[in-house]
């Protein structure tokens, strides 16, 4: 009788969504690395009757945990990753911002939000007078810089801009979040085969590491537990997981 060949390189879209449904299930990028990790408590009787060896074995898997490495900086995922929330900043041209300042050359005085440089934005000094620049300050893309023997002084700024559209992340305000995971996958080593992993319960950990400036492209380690969910019940229906293999 011949073998039928089911070797496998997995490949896919992950998706998460929570886990009250309150928001949809959207995929979360470009992911490298999907795998499980199991824990198991083991309890031995040793023979003491000679010979060495186990009387008997009781194994209860303990804990299931399962890494993503995800390559897409996006908000959500950076969210994830911090235990965060995203907001979208509003565009509201802001008038009159006041700003810390200590007229030193080459300080960095960052705006509240992230100015849209296209848009017409005006520095004022402690006496509501019109700085320029150029000549008293270099503009970045974060706010502007201090000119040396310009008209910034250490009494503070006032400015007027208009903001970019950009998400806001806060990172560690979130914890206990829960989340449906969703992988839809193919097998390349099968000519595309297709298969679904269904996570019926997750909660992310923070990433003990996360990176912001390196010689290569970056990714998000993304740690989870998987949960057992007590809605799925049934006889042998697993409140962990459910894999779907195309044959």
């Amino acid at each position: 009788m011949s073998t039928v060949d089911r070797s496998f390189i997995g490949a896919g879209s992950i998706h998460i969504q929570p886990y009250d449904q309150s928001a949809p299930l959207l995929p979360i990028g470009n992911v490298s690395e999907f795998t499980f990790s199991f824990e198991e408590d083991r309890k031995e009787l040793k023979n003491y009757l000679g010979g060495g060896g186990n009387r008997n074995v009781i194994s209860r898997v303990s804990g299931i945990t399962a890494s993503v490495v995800a390559h897409d900086f996006t908000a959500s995922n950076i969210s994830l990753a911090l235990r965060g929330t995203v907001n979208q900043a509003s565009t509201t041209a802001i008038t009159d911002e006041p700003l810390v300042s200590h007229g030193v050359a080459d300080e960095l005085i960052p705006f509240k939000r992230l100015p849209d440089l296209n848009q017409s934005i005006t520095v004022k000094d402690s006496l509501d007078t019109t700085l320029v620049a150029g000549d008293d300050y270099e503009l970045t893309q974060s706010g502007i810089k201090v000119i040396d023997g310009g008209g910034i002084d250490n009494l503070g700024i006032k400015v007027s801009y208009t903001p970019l559209p950009a998400n806001m992340v806060q990172a560690l305000v979130e914890s206990g979040r829960e989340f449906v995971l969703f992988m839809e996958g193919l097998n390349d080593a099968q000519e595309g085969l297709p298969f679904n992993i269904r996570v019926h319960r997750v909660k992310f950990s923070p990433v003990q590491n996360l990176g912001f400036i390196s010689d290569d492209f970056a990714n998000i380690p993304l740690q989870l537990d998987v949960l057992s969910d007590p809605t799925i019940t049934g006889q042998g229906l697993s409140p962990f997981m459910q894999l779907d293999l195309a044959q």
